[in-house]
Parts: structure tokens; C-alpha cells; sequence
């Protein structure tokens, strides 16, 4: 089975590059609360008795809030690794694909750095895997995705923008595959669901919705396009992209105005 990056990388890198900054911008405080660890720790060696104790603790309890802080940054940059951890767990899963009918890709970069978690090709078609790592319950209807909190079910968020979001990157990909292979062959988007997803396998809107687990059997269930294409040529055009890129995003073709 080809594969050419680790899933999760490209998140990952954001993440560390977002930490790091993060950081920088509290070094003094994170200094300072180092200081008082290590001035408490001091004193605690120098007394004896009780106030021992009581100052190797507070210690003790200043340094491990320190380690804490430095690694919960907040939820924006947290994102990214969640997504970097469920993009690992897509990737783990696609190593059950068999090597002899299967081909997968992952972080697939645009040239505008926007980047493709997961591309699988087999004898089913081509397939654009987009992993959310999801806390708490989901659901999906023609609105978009539902993510319910499992400690407070009344609160709730939406993602309605998906299907677009979805749509437009396999067209934007079957349009690559088509200018540089001269393939034609659908793209199917995927988005792979790792949490509370109790729907099993639900397409709307032409866009696949799916739990992580029974991604595999899934793709291992799916019919052969009824247009055969080929599939060398595409793995081929892959490989290319996983060193070089895929170039430039299509433009999204206006259509003209009635009347």
C-alpha cells in the first residue's frame, strides 16, 4: 500500500507553530511563576518541621500548574491538535485497506497551503476524506453538522457551511485529476466522524457522513464505478502532488445570470 505522509502532519506543525507563539507572548508570567516554584522549593529545603512540607508542596503545586498552563493553550490553537489526533486515528484505520487494491494519500497540500487530510483510490473510485474529531454527540441533516454536548445537552453547535466546504474541494480535485491525467472520474467526498455518531453511513447531499470505525468496511463495501478509469494514472498524478503539490485551486466557474 502506497503511503506518502503521515496523517495529522500538517495540523500538527500549525499546532506547534501556534503553541510556541502562544507562549512567547506569556514568557514573562510563565518565568515568573517558575521563579516563586523554584524560590518556595528553596525555602522548603532550608526550614524544617512542618513549614517543610507546607512549602514543598506549594512548590510542588507551582511547577505542575506551570507544566499545565504552557500545555492548554487556548481552544483556537487547541483545535489543531484535536484535528492533527483524529487525523492519526483516519490514517491508523486506512493501514486495514488492503495494499493490493488500495492506494492512499494524506496532507495533500494546496498551493494555497489549504491541504486535503486524506485521498483514498481503489477500484470503487476515488475518495477525498475530510476527519472531524468530534466531542460529544453528532448528528447530520440537510442543515449540516449538529454537535451536542454529552455533559449539557441543551447546548448545541452547528457547522452549516459543510457541504459547501466539501463539494467544492472534490470538485476541486476531480478538476486536477482531469487537467493533469485526463481522467474523468468522480471524487467522492467523505467526512470521517470520530465521536458519538450513531447514524451509521449517511450521504446528504452528496457528501458522505460516516464514523470512524466503519470506515473501512465501508470503502471495502462500496460498488465499482460503473465507468472504469485509470486508476494508475491517478495514483501516478498523486504521487507527483504528495512531493510537489497540487498546484493551484480551481476557481469556482460563475454561472452566468438568468436573464
Amino acid at each position: 500500500m502506497n503511503i506518502v505522509h503521515r496523517g495529522g502532519q500538517s495540523a500538527g506543525r500549525k499546532y506547534t507553530e501556534l503553541a510556541r507563539a502562544w507562549r512567547r507572548r506569556f514568557r514573562v508570567l510563565f518565568a515568573a511563576w517558575l521563579g516563586l516554584a523554584v524560590v518556595f522549593g528553596a525555602i522548603g529545603f532550608v526550614v524544617s518541621g512542618q513549614w517543610k512540607v507546607t512549602f514543598g508542596i506549594a512548590a510542588g503545586l507551582l511547577l505542575g500548574t506551570l507544566l499545565w498552563l504552557r500545555d492548554s493553550p487556548p481552544a483556537r490553537i487547541q483545535n489543531w491538535r484535536w484535528g492533527s489526533d483524529g487525523e492519526r486515528k483516519t490514517a491508523r484505520a486506512l493501514q486495514r485497506l488492503s495494499p493490493a487494491d488500495w492506494r492512499i494519500w494524506h496532507d495533500l497540500q494546496w498551493e494555497d497551503e489549504t491541504n486535503i487530510d486524506h485521498v483514498v483510490v481503489g477500484s470503487e473510485g476515488v475518495f477525498l476524506l475530510d476527519t472531524k474529531d468530534c466531542f460529544g454527540h453528532v448528528t447530520v441533516d440537510n442543515h449540516g453538522l449538529h454537535f451536542q454536548w454529552l455533559e449539557d445537552p441543551d447546548m448545541v453547535s452547528e457547522y452549516r457551511g459543510i457541504f459547501a466546504k466539501e463539494g467544492s474541494a472534490s470538485a476541486a480535485l476531480k478538476e486536477r485529476i482531469q487537467d493533469g491525467t485526463g481522467v474523468r472520474t468522480w471524487v467522492e467526498p467523505v467526512v470521517v466522524l470520530w465521536g458519538q455518531f450513531d447514524q451509521g453511513p449517511t450521504q446528504v447531499n452528496n457528501v458522505t457522513f460516516i464514523r470512524g470505525s466503519e470506515l473501512v468496511d465501508w470503502l471495502c463495501g462500496t460498488h465499482p464505478q460503473s465507468r472504469r478509469f485509470d486508476v494508475a494514472r491517478v495514483s501516478a498524478l498523486l504521487d507527483t502532488a504528495a512531493r510537489n503539490g497540487l498546484g493551484r485551486r480551481p476557481r469556482p466557474t460563475r454561472r452566468p445570470k438568468d436573464g
